[in-house]
């Protein structure tokens, strides 16, 4: 995939979900990394832009909201479309300008992806992107083994 594409990142500790995203998004004109911690996420983007960041606040130990700060701490010129994705039961406190979008679980998966592709193929990249390494999706695609870890 050429790196002018657009990508997307999946936070979710969810082995089931983080699989079902993956599969239903890697078929969107999108590069797609998944990652189940805070600190792999913040590595991710360390390395790569992206243009929307899927992230489950629901994640152990308040790390949705420790990725958030850190995030926009590393990255304050990021164009990233940040959404988050919570169980509507729980109650989540974030300060003002970390996402850009809130959606409850259970996700409607056809709903979403139509949502991420839309969102993502629309947010302008940085103007010095960084040299990303290939996509998970395009790895796993080359290799035949199309499941995240």
């Amino acid at each position: 995939m050429p790196a002018t594409e657009a990508r997307v990142l999946i936070i979710e500790s969810n082995n089931a979900l983080r699989i079902v995203l993956f599969t239903v998004l890697r078929h969107q004109p999108l590069g797609v990394d998944t990652a189940t911690t805070a600190e792999e996420a913040l590595e991710k983007v360390r390395r790569c832009d992206y243009a929307m960041i899927l992230v489950d606040m629901g994640l152990p130990d308040h790390e949705s909201e420790e990725f958030l700060r850190r995030f926009h701490e590393l990255r304050p010129e990021a164009t990233s479309f940040i959404l988050a994705v919570r169980d509507p039961r729980t109650e989540i406190s974030l300060e003002p300008g970390l996402v850009n979008a809130v959606v409850n679980k259970p996700l409607e998966i056809d709903t979403l992806a139509d949502i991420v592709r839309e969102c993502a193929l629309v947010i302008p990249p940085p103007e010095d992107p960084l040299p990303c390494t290939p996509a998970e999706s395009d790895i796993r695609a080359q290799r035949g083994d199309l499941l995240p870890n």
